[in-house]
């Protein structure tokens, strides 16, 4: 089974790598190959096609694409899959699927594909693992995860910054001075650091279990 992901951001990448070993352990006796391309945010799907809203690194904005793309390339590969992993942030998650299916119908898609949208951001598929950020930071501050809501739309990083950041947010945010990339540096360590720690069947967070669910039933029907 080879599984292509198309992954927004560094973080995501990092969350994936540990996921897709993880299942490489549970089914070692099936091949599973993967690779990931990550993009430099999300962007926005194209309403009008000029060349300023083609511009950029980001997922969305060329995402007919890059799907055309990978399905020219895999589409004579017996079992593929493309997976594209996404954060709603604050859109309605029912209408942003249907807006990413039309591109894919769009794109007239001959490899399997699967759109894979975490709700709010990646870091609730972290949140939805108590044991496994506590592992990973023994000394996190459980408060904030007693109050916290799975899969809410809520600010999802920020509860875990206030958690497992020295200082918590407002430590976070006085050292990124407005900056991203300090903000940007600490996701990749949870994603790693808790990414390690996760144990794939006992994630609690729903759009995680979807995620889960869509890759283990095309490795079992491989």
């Amino acid at each position: 089974m080879y599984f292509q992901f198309l992954i927004e951001d560094s973080s995501t990448e990092i969350l994936i790598g540990h996921v897709m070993s993880k299942l490489q352990d549970k089914y070692s006796d099936k091949q599973i190959e993967f690779n990931t391309k990550s993009f430099s945010g999300i962007g926005h799907l194209r309403t009008t096609g000029n060349l300023m809203e083609r511009k950029g690194g980001n997922l969305l904005n060329n995402l007919h694409i890059y799907l055309r793309g990978f399905d020219k390339s895999l589409s004579s590969m017996e079992h593929a899959a493309i997976v594209v992993v996404l954060d709603n942030d604050q859109r309605e998650i029912e209408a942003f699927r249907r807006d990413l299916e039309q591109v894919a119908k769009e794109s007239v898609m001959l490899t399997d594909y699967v759109f894979c949208i975490a709700v709010k951001e990646m870091e609730a598929w972290l949140l939805g693992d108590e044991n496994a950020i506590e592992r990973a930071y023994p000394l996190i501050k459980k408060k904030y995860i007693k109050a916290y809501e799975q899969d809410g739309i809520c600010d999802t990083w920020e509860v875990l910054a206030n958690m497992v950041y020295p200082g918590g947010l407002t430590g976070l945010r006085k050292k990124a001075k407005n900056s991203y990339s300090e903000t940007g540096k600490a996701k990749c360590e949870w994603a790693d650091k808790i990414g390690k720690e996760l144990e794939l069947e006992n994630n609690v967070s729903p759009s995680f279990r979807e995620f889960l669910q869509a890759l283990q039933s095309r490795i079992e029907a491989a």
